[in-house]
């Protein structure tokens, strides 16, 4: 079933500049979406979109069966968006940035969460106190507690650590273990090839090339993601050459 419909998507800006030129593409219920694309390609706009945070310009876009931006009230009960740069509350402890963010949603318990994310040993801490991969991780909590239905992850891993990188591939994949929908823009592709069930290129606007990982590796007969996706771009910006 798929949880996410988008047809001949655009996003025109006032200043004329088209974040986003006639995308389409299908999420299905449960799997890991990654979507790849350089700086500036559209990524954070329809992640924008998605969970009502802009209004597209044209085009259909459905999530969970409501219509955005007609639905949104529905649309913004059932998703969570988890930003590259989560502002969390600096003088506000872990638990009570967690609870904060519970209480927006009507949820009086949160210990399930703490536990996943194994946050219990951390809770006293001051949010300006915590390491970037602690600060990810409680990003993460403040939007799982009103047990969405999809989550977009915007960079969850930019400037972490390995370990702490790992440390958040863990919990994505048991978010999807859960059968949550996860939306993941990214630029690591090794954390794309490990993780996503498919991928979605975006280039200046458009969608270019929607497969698994591996479809998109053997096509360009490469050993890696990476290199399949640094092959792609090279053709497209030959192209315009």
């Amino acid at each position: 079933m798929d949880i996410i419909v988008i047809e001949d998507l655009w996003k025109v800006y006032k200043n004329g500049v088209e974040a986003l030129r006639g995308i389409s593409l299908t999420v299905k219920e449960g799997e890991v979406f990654s979507f790849l694309g350089p700086n500036g390609a559209g990524k954070t706009t329809t992640i924008k979109i998605l969970s009502c945070i802009l209004k597209p310009t044209k085009g259909k876009v459905v999530v969970a069966g409501y219509n955005v931006p007609k639905e949104c009230k529905k649309v913004r009960e059932i998703v969570s968006v988890v930003p590259q740069e989560f502002q969390g509350f600096s003088d506000l402890t872990v638990k009570e940035n967690i609870e904060y963010f519970a209480k927006l949603y009507g949820v009086r318990d949160v210990e399930d969460i703490i536990e996943s994310l194994d946050l219990k040993e951390h809770l006293n801490k001051k949010f300006r106190e915590l390491s970037g991969g602690l600060k990810r991780r409680v990003a993460i909590a403040c939007g799982l507690v009103g047990n969405p239905k999809i989550v977009y992850l915007d960079e969850p891993t930019v400037g972490l650590d390995p370990k702490s990188r790992r440390n958040i591939w863990e919990i994505i994949k048991s978010l999807k273990s859960k059968g949550i929908t996860v939306f993941l823009a990214t630029h690591y592709l090794d954390e794309a090839e490990k993780l996503a069930d498919r991928v979605a290129v975006i280039y200046k606007g458009k969608i270019v090339k929607i497969s698994t990982p591996s479809e998109l590796i053997n096509e360009f007969k490469k050993e890696s993601l990476e290199e399949a996706y640094l092959e792609l771009m090279k053709q497209l910006e030959g192209e315009e050459e």
